[in-house]
């Protein structure tokens, strides 16, 4: 490893069309590690969890072990959704049962979401680093949107305009509608 006072290189990936930024560019000084990680909400030192906060009309659909919501601001891809587990658990924490319930709801969300229309693919993802509540991120990606492939994906959906109110609205509703199909309840769609 480079010590801490030699500039990093450019990763190659800042010269792909994927990438959403140019210009100049140079890598930040990488810190030391540190003793322990920075608490998460819902953990000691790190505030409340905001998901147990949460109601169940805050979210999109809803069952006894699952809940989907939206972000608070609406996203600049056509579909933009979080995966939650009801009960305050992390990902180690699931049981043989909840864990193969995980994999039948991601594939259930992908269908959901393709069920929007005009979605090229189902972008997941999971990093846990801001809050304990297991949660993962759902983005649909639009079709033909070729500066979206792979894990620039969540930079563009930050950096471009909302999606319109009522385009949200409408497939955030299809999506609630679709899960209901298989189960639980459609919070959007009453």
């Amino acid at each position: 490893m480079t010590s801490p006072h030699e500039p990093l290189p450019l990763p190659s990936f800042v010269n792909w069309p994927v990438f959403p930024f140019e210009g100049d560019f140079r890598v930040r000084s990488y810190d030391e590690l540190q003793p322990h990680d920075r608490p998460r909400s819902g953990e000691p030192g790190g505030g409340p969890c905001d998901s147990c906060a949460l109601d169940d009309d805050a979210y999109v659909w809803v069952d006894e072990r699952w809940r989907v919501r939206a972000p608070h601001r609406v996203s600049g891809v056509p579909v933009q959704l979080f995966l939650e587990t009801r009960e305050h658990l992390d990902m180690h924490d699931m049981d043989a049962e909840l864990a193969s319930e995980l994999g039948l709801m991601i594939v259930r969300l992908d269908r959901a979401i393709q069920a929007v229309g005009g979605i090229g693919r189902v972008h997941v993802s999971r990093w846990g680093d801001g809050g304990s509540h297991f949660h993962m991120w759902l983005y649909g990606r639009p079709h033909g949107a070729q500066q979206m492939l792979g894990f620039c994906l969540p930079m563009w959906a930050m950096i471009l305009p909302p999606t319109a109110d009522d385009v949200w609205r409408r497939n955030l509703t299809i999506v609630a509608r679709e899960l209901a199909r298989g189960g639980g309840t459609a919070v959007l769609a009453k």
